[in-house]
This record gives structure tokens, C-alpha cells and sequence, in this order.
């Protein structure tokens, strides 16, 4: 029998250029051995998973004693398995990897050791993982000197500076990449930062005085022609907007409504910021749906959930401390709590948001969100539903 008691998020892998060019799979790996293989196994059954990370190669970290039944991939979907090379016996396992192999999965060595060099069994590879959390940076600047890995594909992950993404793409053939340097603080090129803060800064100020009208709110917008424009786009795009004649920002706020113009607004912002890794938008958008839909299922009449989402990206396009955007933005105290602090209702759900996103299962408090009527086969279920329903937006 299959069992359905899983969790699974997915982590961008980018290339050179910051390109999403992969998922990273992380999964709940405490489980019983007959839930590890149901779960590898759904993969390919699971029409609701599959539609939420299909069309890119998937890498996923597994053991020897997961993959004994597992079925062929559907040719739509590319698998990597990534094998902790401490585990592996050669004379135990060749067969089994030869037919994964044979069933059309690449194979990628993690906790990488130089004890395969030379050997048939490590022709089976073509990936080699190399974590910032198991190696320093001298050791991964210097992959280029074993010979052995020249005609390996080369992923570094747990990277957490932009700077040391591009020292790694410099000074080796390294072409996959991953980690927090993706929506880390950093200069951006162009100067359109400053003035879309100033706007937001500005938008939430005559939201909250309660005087302005809405020829005034959208004279703001209106300020910078990109942010105006993406606004339109968004408005019409959106499937319960795309009745409506919408011709300028006027009529895109009496449209949207006063109430969800910050939303959208940010997110105009955030698809327009150059600079950044192409990934971090959906990113946002994709954390900003899952925060809604874990609030709808706790707390359900609570506001805001979207935005502290969201906003909870502010310093990865804003190039700016939380405290120092939040010190100039005129918001409620409970956005600022949770965002600051993950303090109440709404920092409950941004925290269990981020843990889940992280794969950090151990500091979801389980118990507490079944005190709410959640469990976690509904969490994994709103975080699916929360990815098709960010892909509606960041496509548009």
C-alpha cells in the first residue's frame, strides 16, 4: 500500500548567469523505509507534484536502500539521483546503479571522496554535488586539478554570497549552483531601487491617511512608466480581471480594489527590479501564495497573509536591511512583528512557510498545527496548490 504521509519542497539550481535551470528536491528522509520508497515512487504517479516541478531536471539526495523498486521515469521528467558516496560499496551496488542507468536516471555522487577515482564505478556518475557545507572554498576552487572530475557536471550548493558564486564560476567548470546566495542583499545596476521604495513608501502613506482618491494613488504609480505598465499587465492577466476593459491605472485600481493595490503593486515592483536572478520573483510569488493558503486553513479570517509573503523578500530586491525598508514603510504592527520578529498569527505562518521551503521538517511545530486542524499531508498539499497558483501569476 501507498503510503501518502510525505513533505517535499524544491530549491532552485541555477547556472552562471543565475538561470533556473533545475529543482532541487528536498524530502522528509526520517520516515519509515516503506514510506522513502512510496514517496520516490509518487513522484511519477502524482499528477498534482508532477505538474509542480516538471518541465526541469530534478536532483533529488537519496540512499542505495530507496531506489531497490523504482520505476521507470515518465521521458517528460529528467531525474539526477545524488548517492552520499560514504555509503556506497562498489561490489554491493554496480548492478543497481547499472539499471538505474539503463532506466534512464543520471547518477551524481554527494559527500564526494577521491577513493572512486579511476574505477568503472565511477563512470556510473555523471554529476558530482561539492557543498559549501562540507568544503571550504579553497577546496572547491581547486576541482579543476583532479582529472577525474573534468568530464563531470560540477554542482556547488549551500552557496551564500553572490561573491562566492562568482568566484566559483571564474575559477572552475562548476555549471549548477545553489543556496541563499540566490535572494541575498546586494547592489543592483541601474538606480530604479530607490524610486520604486520611495513609491511604495509614498502608496502606503495615502492608503493609511484615508484623504487621497484614487486619481491621486495612481498619479504615484504613474510615476515610473515600467511599474505603471506591469501594474496594466498583471490586472488584465489575472483570470478573474480578464473581463474587465483595463486602460489605464485608474481604472486598474477601482478594478483591483484599494484593499489588494499593495499586493499587486509589490509584485509589479518585484517583476521589474533588473539585476536579480530570474528565479527570485517566483520565489517571492511562490512564498507569498503558500503563507495565504496556510493562514486560510488556520486562521481563516486573517488578513495580510500574501503580503507578508511577500514582503518578506523586501531586502533581496530592496538591497536593504528588514529593519532599515521597515523603518521607512508606514505598516500595520502585526506586518511589522511578523516580519520582524515572526511574532503572531501571521509570524506563525511565514515561519512555518520558511521552514517547510528549507526542507527544515525538525522546526515545523507538527503538533501545534494539529492543534489547528492541519496536518502535514495538508501542508504538503497547500505548499502543491501554492506553487500552481504562483505559476499563474509569474508567468503572466
Amino acid at each position: 500500500m501507498i503510503s501518502n504521509n510525505y513533505l517535499f519542497s524544491r530549491q532552485a539550481v541555477v547556472d552562471s548567469k543565475m538561470t533556473a535551470k533545475a529543482n532541487n528536491l528536498f524530502h522528509l528522509n526520517n520516515m519509515e523505509q516503506e514510506k522513502k520508497d512510496s514517496f520516490l515512487s509518487l513522484l511519477f504517479t502524482d499528477l498534482s507534484i508532477v505538474d509542480a516541478i516538471k518541465h526541469q531536471p530534478i536532483f533529488i539526495a537519496v540512499s542505495i536502500h530507496e531506489v531497490e523498486h523504482l520505476p521507470t521515469p515518465p521521458s517528460s521528467m529528467r531525474f539526477v539521483l545524488f548517492f552520499d558516496a560514504a555509503e556506497l560499496r562498489p561490489e554491493r551496488d554496480n548492478d543497481r546503479l547499472s539499471e538505474l542507468r539503463l532506466d534512464g536516471y543520471q547518477l551524481g555522487l554527494t559527500n564526494f571522496s577521491l577513493k572512486f577515482f579511476g574505477t568503472p564505478f565511477f563512470d556510473y556518475f555523471s554529476f558530482v554535488e561539492l557543498s559549501l557545507n562540507k568544503f571550504d572554498m579553497s577546496q572547491v576552487l581547486n576541482v579543476d586539478r583532479h582529472q577525474g572530475l573534468a568530464h563531470k557536471e560540477v554542482w556547488v550548493s549551500h552557496i551564500q554570497s553572490q561573491e562566492q558564486h562568482q568566484e566559483i564560476d571564474a575559477k572552475t567548470h562548476a555549471s549548477w549552483f545553489s543556496g541563499d546566495f540566490l535572494s541575498a542583499s546586494v547592489p543592483v545596476k541601474g538606480n530604479n531601487v530607490p524610486g520604486y521604495r520611495l513609491i511604495l513608501i509614498d502608496l502606503l502613506k495615502r492608503l493609511q491617511d484615508g484623504r487621497s482618491s484614487i486619481r491621486d494613488i495612481s498619479a504615484t504609480i504613474e510615476k515610473d512608466v515600467t511599474l505603471a505598465y506591469r501594474v496594466l499587465k498583471l490586472t488584465k492577466s489575472v483570470m478573474y480581471h480578464r473581463q474587465f476593459n483595463v486602460h489605464n491605472v485608474q481604472r486598474a485600481i477601482e478594478i483591483i480594489g484599494i484593499k489588494d493595490l499593495i499586493k499587486w503593486v509589490t509584485l509589479a515592483m518585484f517583476s521589474s527590479i533588473d539585476g536579480k536572478p530570474d528565479c527570485l520573483f517566483s520565489m517571492a510569488v511562490n512564498r507569498a501564495a503558500f503563507c495565504n493558503g496556510i493562514a486560510k486553513a488556520m486562521y481563516p479570517k486573517l488578513e495580510g497573509a500574501f503580503l507578508v509573503g511577500l514582503f518578506s523578500y523586501l531586502p533581496s530586491f530592496f538591497d536593504a536591511s528588514m529593519d532599515e525598508i521597515l523603518h521607512d514603510l508606514p505598516l500595520d504592527e502585526s506586518l511589522v512583528s511578523a516580519l520582524k520578529y515572526h511574532q503572531g498569527h501571521l509570524g506563525s505562518v511565514l515561519s512555518v512557510a520558511k521552514h517547510y521551503e528549507a526542507g527544515h521538517w525538525e522546526k515545523i511545530p507538527f503538533d501545534e498545527l494539529a492543534e489547528q486542524d492541519l496536518s502535514s499531508n495538508q501542508l504538503r498539499q497547500i505548499y502543491i496548490d501554492s506553487l500552481k497558483a504562483a505559476k499563474e501569476i509569474y508567468q503572466i
